[in-house]
């Protein structure tokens, strides 16, 4: 399924299978996920992070997700029935967040294929996402090890938009290998 919809539309899936348990287990860590009060996910896909989170946050955090495929979302929504789940673009976080009487997040884990995307929509979503963060909040969201002008220009990015960017050892056990950046506001 995953395959399929990577050859459908690349740019919104950005692999060509979900991520790895360590790559999962990785991206959640260090981000105090277990004490925080309000927590978004960007680019849920299949469900990879989505999964960690809900076994990592306090039991009474509020959380939703946000995926911009109808087809995965669908698949998700089945897979954890009671998860509360946006679809749309995550350039909408704001809205999204004053629908649930959110006035902000503390932390927002990211699957989006950020080396698909084009210079203006990372600096759109990027902008959005340290506007709605809470101070002291965590952005986390991987890249793949494989270098290209776009993510070249999104490390950029991030290390002169946060105040904190700390970035994991390389994740070999995923496909392909990856590293997750830690962005603190």
């Amino acid at each position: 399924m995953f395959f399929y919809y990577y050859l459908k539309n690349p740019k919104q899936v950005g692999a060509l299978c979900p991520s790895s348990k360590k790559l999962r287990k990785t991206i959640t860590q260090n981000i105090g996920l277990e004490s925080v009060k309000n927590i978004v996910e960007i680019g849920p896909g299949t469900g990879a992070f989505t999964e960690a989170i809900l076994q990592r946050k306090h039991k009474d955090a509020k959380f939703f997700a946000i995926e911009i495929n109808d087809q995965m979302a669908q698949k998700l929504s089945k897979k954890y029935e009671n998860l509360d789940l946006q679809i749309g673009n995550a350039e909408n976080l704001e809205h999204f967040l004053h629908q649930r009487a959110m006035p902000n997040v503390d932390i927002i884990v990211s699957g989006i294929p950020w080396a698909l995307l084009k210079n203006n929509e990372q600096e759109r979503l990027l902008t959005v996402i340290h506007k709605n963060l809470s101070k002291g909040g965590y952005f986390t969201t991987f890249a793949y090890i494989l270098p290209s002008p776009s993510s070249k220009a999104f490390r950029l990015k991030i290390f002169e938009l946060f105040s904190e960017v700390k970035i994991s050892k390389i994740v070999w056990q995923n496909i392909p290998p990856a590293i997750v950046y830690y962005c603190k506001k």
